[in-house]
Formats: structure tokens, sequence, C-alpha cells
């Protein structure tokens, strides 16, 4: 199998439009002979938006129940971009973390991944099926659903990767690249088409959203190339290696 490990942030779920934009980049990896493996943040700030919603009812509310409540952002995603790919003819199957075996820490709100566990995934793309897989979450050794540190997506992307011998993971983001500064805010900033882990480890320590730190160090500790795809072109802008 040519497996692609596509993973989607949350900015580039955020409606429907969006959504149906995913859904082509991942048909047109489809189509290429690939079997993608897809991994997807929570549509938008509906993170926030749950979290909101706990700390309105109670001021410290339980870690465990926080997990029960968060992990189903990433649920609403998978299973919409499960849907619209499915209504373009691509066999896809939406699962959770811990459908997946992805084994972490017991700890809530914050857990490590420790370990995949099972063939579960294997088997789903042996069968040609695109498994859409929800981000940032597993279970943990007591058997309870567990969420990993914030922008555990991505670490959850390279995990993944390693763990099924992809070469590369795609990060598809909505910005075309990782810049100097903030291209936003500085019209002199300028895209990166090439950064080695350590650079861009730095890079995310000091405020560049783009990756979360976590992700770049077990990226570099599995030697999984990072490149990151512009959501509306399907190209690369910058790639990590």
């Amino acid at each position: 199998m040519k497996i692609c490990v596509m993973k989607f942030g949350g900015n580039t779920l955020a409606n429907k439009q969006k959504l149906l934009l995913a859904a082509n980049l991942i048909k047109s990896r489809y189509d290429d002979g690939f079997i993608p493996l897809v991994v997807a943040s929570a549509n938008g700030n509906l993170t926030d938006v749950l979290l909101d919603h706990a700390y309105s009812i109670a001021r410290e509310p339980d870690k465990r129940e926080l997990d029960m409540l968060i992990t189903t952002g990433e649920r609403v995603s998978v299973a919409l971009l499960s849907i619209a790919l499915r209504a373009q003819g691509v066999p896809s199957v939406s699962l959770t973390g811990s459908q997946i075996g992805l084994i972490t820490t017991s700890s809530h709100t914050g857990a490590d991944i420790l370990t995949l566990k099972g063939d579960r995934l294997k088997k789903e793309m042996e069968q040609g099926h695109v498994p859409v897989v929800a981000g940032f979450q597993g279970i943990g050794e007591n058997k309870e659903i567990t969420t990993l540190k914030r922008g555990g997506s991505d670490v959850s992307a390279v995990f993944l990767a390693a763990q099924l011998g992809a070469s590369h993971v795609e990060m598809i983001k909505d910005v075309d690249g990782v810049y100097s500064a903030d291209p936003n805010k500085d019209q002199k900033a300028q895209k990166y088409e090439v950064l080695d882990f350590d650079e861009m480890y730095k890079l995310a320590l000091n405020g560049a959203s783009v990756l979360h730190p976590d992700a770049v160090r077990l990226a570099k500790e599995k030697g999984v190339e990072i490149r990151i795809v512009y959501y509306q072109t399907g190209k690369t802008g910058t790639v990590i290696k």
C-alpha cells in the first residue's frame, strides 16, 4: 500500500465549504493511487465552545468529564468528513482514537501517547478503506477516554505515520507555509521552503502556531518528514526534515 498521512487543522474544517475542499483534496490523493490516512481536528473553535459550556456550569469541571465532552468535537469532524468522502465515491470510515487502539497514559486533559494496539487501521486500509481518524484523543491504560495536550492532533498524525511506515505526513493548514514572522503583520516576512527539525522546533517554542513543538520533536525522533500543505491548493509550502 502507498500510504499518505494527511492531518487537517480545525480552521480547514470550519464550515461546509472547507469540509468539501478537504474531501476533494483527500479524493485527489486517493485517485493518485494512495490510501490516505486522515487525522482531523475539531471543526473551527468547537473545542473552545465546549470548554466554555463546561466552565459556565462549574468553576473546576471534573477532568474525566471534560475529556468525554471535548472528544465529541473531533467526532463531529471525522463523521462529516467521512460523509463527504462517501458522497464522492471514496470508501471511508470514521474512527475515534479508542477505536483504532491509540493507547495513552491515564492522565485526563493532557495524556501522552504510549502505543498503537491492535490492527484495526491496517485492516481497514487493506480493504481499501480511507480511515478518517479523530486526532487529539485516545484511550488510557485504565480504559477511559483521554485527550492529549493542546495541539495533540499534530502529535497523533506524526505518531501514526511512524507506526504505519509512512515517509512523511502532510499537515493541511490555512497558511501556505512557515514564515520568518507573521505575514499578516510583517510584510517583510519570508517563507521557508525547507527547515530542519531543530529550526522548526525553536520556531514552534517561540510562538509559531503552525506546528506543535511535541509533534516536531516526535517527527525528528521517528524520522518522519513534515510537509506544510495549503488547504485551498493542496500544494506543499514548507518541508521540515
